[in-house]
């Protein structure tokens, strides 16, 4: 056997692209879920965009330390299939050079990619860590030092509600305020109302400066009714806010265990007992294992592929999706096992690598897994031969009215990728989502069962933010597999037309479509409202998670406070301790008042439950009276408003809570929301009218090339998608052209595309 360098730098060459790709596919993936649980930063418009740099660049390390070895792992799998093939790994050895030369050059990149990982997990985890907990907390200090936003209730400046209906975010100049106070210890409600006013901080008080207010204050005792309106014209109210808790707790020395290098978290470890004493020798154990994976994936996804025969590049992702799987919940299990204190901390770390190690020394060691081929081949002869034989072609009617054997086969590949990169890319969401709350769920009893619980219901959001992706990359690997193998060739050389070649496609997405849109509007409101219950109770150590305290509604005339009921999630209509503060016409001064122990909401109304108080001030005169069973019209439910994540809602829900939001910036987020979910049932389809023409044109191009060129164009479609939905959300552009102009865009070129492919 000889070591040949040309060789070497063949497979590395051939190892590469795929590698790359991967990579960059998974990073912008799992920044995309990282990101999205920062959203109120990076959507708001008052936040400075230094700070959403800032956060931007801090989550990039944690997620390329964690797409990196599994990037590796696939590059391998892939780039060794296909070599295997194609016969050139025959041609290599029979030119002499044996396995453990070929396994040369893939464990040198495995060493420098662990290298790599090393640094990011030694200095670029713990400072991005640091960064992201310096921009939360300078985040919640500029919003609490921004303009109150109009139209939505503002309970930062302690003891007040306040609410604006207009006004100038710029100026900071507002209009028709309402500002709700309650003194718990007299029992007394006071109400401000004015026509203009603003706010003015100064260190640490803040000033509300009110012009033509009028005060109505009343009591809550049962013992007595108080009820006094009365106009007090300019008044000032200081009060002091948590802005110098903040910035007490920005400037403070104290650490979390995520932000430290590995020297600073063992000496942590050290100084600690009990559960924060395992937690942080977990940690150090996880980073340094996440730095060594590389390199394990590079040997164990070498050995596996060079003691198969000839596969298929299926073959290979399947390959290495199920070694993720397994390698990572290994690693789970060792966690687990440390936390229970069955086994050491170090010793549950080394199970991963045990097993892995246990593999490849048997994948080369072993046999050409022959006792494996006997098994199968017992397992297929308990079956009648005919499910295993290929049914004889025929022209039966059912061929004659189908759209032939060609459109079946197109179809089937489309549906084979489609399903590969999908249960791929699900399963490294679903891994690195574990990852980062099995330090959570770990430590707290019936964590693991919450965890799956979890995990159960974010399928399918998982399902829709992957589906077009997956859409594109299994475009991609059909037509150009096929144009590669010449299939395109021989197909358009018998007459049938490149457009014919693309209707099976064309059709293909637009059922899927139809299908991502039925798990939108059916399935994913439901599932998200369960998910995120799941997160916080997981986050919360197992404490159930309960909306409590009083929530705030405005529509045109009327302002809504309440709680929710104690079976809030089975009925969502539903509400106690409601007040309804209803206004005259010009929008300021209270006109009746509503005190409500419980209420629902059907149909177009607001129906009372049991004994209710009314007071009406009109004309200088304060009339009370107690009544039962009434009801008040009000066309649209307001409270729904305790579930305003567009995620929780379908179409009709969005377009509603759009049609009711008061606040600019609110109403803007779901719009572009609602025009989103428009797009769901398009969007394969346009995607596959400019990635199939796009992948026919790259069949005279190299491989690598060709890859560039696929990921160069996946990652444009994200970005000007990403750049439009941004101009949606800060207003520069309609939340309907923001949203619709890229897909328009990609369309034309689509088409472009298609007239320029030769038929």
């Amino acid at each position: 056997m000889r070591f040949s360098l040309t060789i070497s730098i063949y497979l590395i060459k051939t190892i590469l692209p795929y590698f790359v790709l991967s990579w960059l596919l998974l990073s912008v993936i799992l920044f995309v879920q990282q990101a999205s649980r920062f959203s109120d930063i990076f959507f708001s418009v008052n936040i400075p965009a230094s700070l959403v740099w800032q956060l931007s660049l801090a989550l990039i390390p944690n997620v390329i330390a964690f797409t990196c070895p599994m990037a590796v792992l696939v590059g391998v799998i892939i780039g060794l299939t296909k070599m295997q093939g194609d016969s050139e790994l025959i041609a290599i050895r029979a030119a002499g050079v044996g396995n453990f030369q070929i396994s040369i050059p893939i464990l040198v990149l495995g060493i420098l990619l662990s290298f790599f990982a090393f640094f990011i997990n030694l200095k670029g985890v713990p400072f991005a860590a640091a960064i992201v907990r310096q921009v939360a907390l300078q985040t919640a200090i500029y919003k609490l030092e921004s303009p109150i936003e109009p139209g939505v209730f503002n309970t930062e400046v302690a003891g007040f509600t306040i609410y604006v209906k207009d006004g100038d975010i710029a100026e900071g100049t507002w209009k028709n305020i309402f500002i709700f106070n309650e003194d718990e210890k007299t029992r007394t409600v006071r109400l401000i109302t004015s026509t203009n006013g603003r706010i003015d901080y100064a260190d640490q008080l803040t000033e509300l400066v009110l012009e033509n207010a009028v005060s109505s204050t009343f009591t809550t005792d049962s013992s007595g009714e108080k009820f006094v309106s009365e106009s007090i014209g300019e008044v000032r109210y200081a009060v002091k806010t948590r802005r110098g808790e903040l910035i007490e707790k920005l400037s403070s020395t104290e650490i979390t265990p995520d932000e430290l290098g590995l020297s600073q978290l063992a000496e942590y470890a050290k100084s600690k007992d009990g559960r924060e004493r395992t937690e942080a020798q977990i940690l150090w154990q996880r980073r340094i294992i996440l730095s060594i994976t590389p390199l394990i994936f590079c040997l164990l996804g070498t050995a596996l592929i060079l003691r198969f025969s000839r596969k298929g590049r299926g073959f290979g992702i399947f390959a290495a999706l199920l070694i993720l799987i397994s390698y990572y919940l290994l690693a789970f299990l060792g966690e687990q096992l440390a936390r229970t204190e069955r086994f050491s901390v170090f010793a549950g770390s080394l199970i991963p690598i045990a097993f892995s190690l246990l593999a490849v020394f048997w994948f080369n060691l072993s046999g050409k897994l022959g006792s494996l081929t006997v098994w199968v081949k017992k397992l297929t002869n308990l079956f009648p031969k005919k499910i295993f034989k290929s049914s004889k072609s025929k022209t039966g009617k059912f061929l004659d009215l189908s759209t032939g054997l060609r459109d079946f086969d197109i179809v089937i590949n489309l549906l084979k990728y489609y399903l590969l990169t999908l249960s791929f890319l699900s399963s490294v969401f679903i891994i690195f989502t574990a990852f980062e709350l099995w330090k959570f769920a770990g430590t707290i009893d019936n964590g693991i069962v919450l965890l799956l619980q979890y995990l159960f219901y974010l399928l399918p959001f998982i399902y829709i933010q992957l589906a077009p992706s997956a859409a594109m990359v299994c475009t991609l690997a059909t037509y150009v597999i096929k144009s590669r193998q010449n299939e395109i060739v021989t197909w358009t050389s018998a007459g049938q037309s490149v457009y014919r070649l693309l209707l099976p496609c064309l059709l293909f997405m637009l059922l899927l479509g139809f299908l991502n849109w039925q798990i939108q509007e059916r399935i994913l409101p439901q599932s998200n409202q369960l998910q995120d219950r799941y997160r916080n109770q997981i986050r919360s150590r197992g404490a159930q998670a309960v909306d409590k305290g009083k929530f705030w509604v405005a529509n045109d005339k009327r302002i809504f406070s309440f709680e929710l009921g104690k079976n809030a999630s089975d009925n969502e209509n539903r509400v106690t301790n409601l007040n309804i503060y209803e206004f005259a016409d010009d929008k300021t001064r209270l006109q009746t008042l509503y005190r409500i122990p419980a209420a629902v909401w059907e149909k177009d109304r607001i129906n009372f439950i049991g004994n209710y108080e009314r007071i009406d001030l009109s004309e200088g005169m304060i009339r009370a009276e107690s009544m039962s069973g009434g009801s008040l019209a009000e066309v649209s439910n307001p409270f729904l408003e305790v579930r305003k994540k567009p995620s929780h809602l379908n179409i009709r829900e969005t377009r509603q809570q759009a049609a009711s939001s008061e606040s600019e910036i609110e109403k803007r987020s779901f719009e572009v929301a609602l025009e989103k979910k428009y797009t769901t049932l398009f969007l394969p389809f346009v995607i596959a009218l400019f990635t199939a023409p796009f992948a026919l044109s790259l069949n005279r191009k190299g491989k690598i090339v060709t890859i560039a060129y696929a990921v160069g164009l996946w990652l444009l479609f994200m970005g000007v998608t990403s750049i439009f939905d941004q101009f949606g959300l800060n207003g520069l552009l309609s939340p309907a052209f923001a949203v619709w102009s890229p897909l328009m865009l990609f369309s034309m070129f689509g088409i472009y595309l298609l007239a320029k492919v030769k038929t």
